[in-house]
């Protein structure tokens, strides 16, 4: 068997042999530490915000209509995709219809379901009519139009967030980084982790709506690239 032969019968990387749990341990250690104030400190909206973001940088990475690192769109335009809505929720709108796989799947089945009910999961419509209502308002930029209340919304720019993380996330995902859709659930479980972390600090309701959001909204925005930002191509 020659060398190419070798690299071409080489199993792709799946959960079944890839120690997932510890990504996503790894992941979620991480965003907590990037997360921590000098005063020790973690603010669960940011918290919350930040792994929302990156799950929806891992879900334009799976859909993969244009590359996460280096593209030709304005950081933080809009740009629609119906294999990202496909990933989000299996381009349906109707809770009880989205795949187990999809992202709003997977928070489904591996939050508390005692704390986050169906109840207090947020239309999935409304979060579609509301992003979409405000697309082109220029205070948006870097962030997503947000339902929850003023006091629970990040302080932190998401699209600062996505870029600043990235590079660390990269490294974090290496073993399975040929398994995009793999990087997309991992990112999500450490998504739904935090959110079991923070529920009895945070309304879980507004916690969930906050993340929900903000995944469908920046995986529907162009992200910050290092050329770009080179570029001053800001804002």
């Amino acid at each position: 068997m020659g060398l190419l032969d070798r690299f071409r019968d080489k199993p792709a990387p799946t959960a079944a042999n890839v120690d997932t749990a510890a990504l996503r341990s790894s992941l979620v250690d991480y965003i907590l530490k990037v997360m921590t104030d000098k005063d020790g400190r973690i603010r669960a909206e940011d918290a919350v915000s930040a792994a929302a973001t990156i799950v929806a940088e891992r879900c334009i990475d799976a859909a993969a209509n244009f590359d996460l690192r280096n593209h030709n769109f304005h950081p933080g335009s809009r740009v629609f995709s119906e294999t990202a809505n496909a990933l989000f929720s299996g381009d349906t709108d109707k809770l009880d219809e989205v795949p187990a796989g999809s992202i709003i799947g997977i928070l489904r089945s591996k939050l508390d379901a005692g704390t986050y009910t169906t109840e207090i999961f947020p239309s999935l419509s409304s979060v579609f009519k509301g992003f979409a209502s405000r697309t082109g308002d220029p205070k948006d930029w870097g962030r997503v139009p947000l339902s929850v209340p003023e006091e629970n919304r990040p302080y932190m720019l998401p699209i600062k967030v996505g870029y600043e993380t990235r590079a660390t996330i990269d490294e974090i995902l290496k073993p399975i980084r040929s398994n995009k859709t793999l990087c997309l659930q991992i990112a999500t479980e450490a998504l739904a982790a935090i959110l079991n972390m923070i529920s009895n600090v945070m309304n879980p309701g507004i916690a969930l709506t906050l993340a929900i959001e903000t995944i469908n909204g920046m995986m529907k925005t162009a992200p910050m690239t290092a050329k770009a930002l080179a570029e001053g191509n800001t804002a």
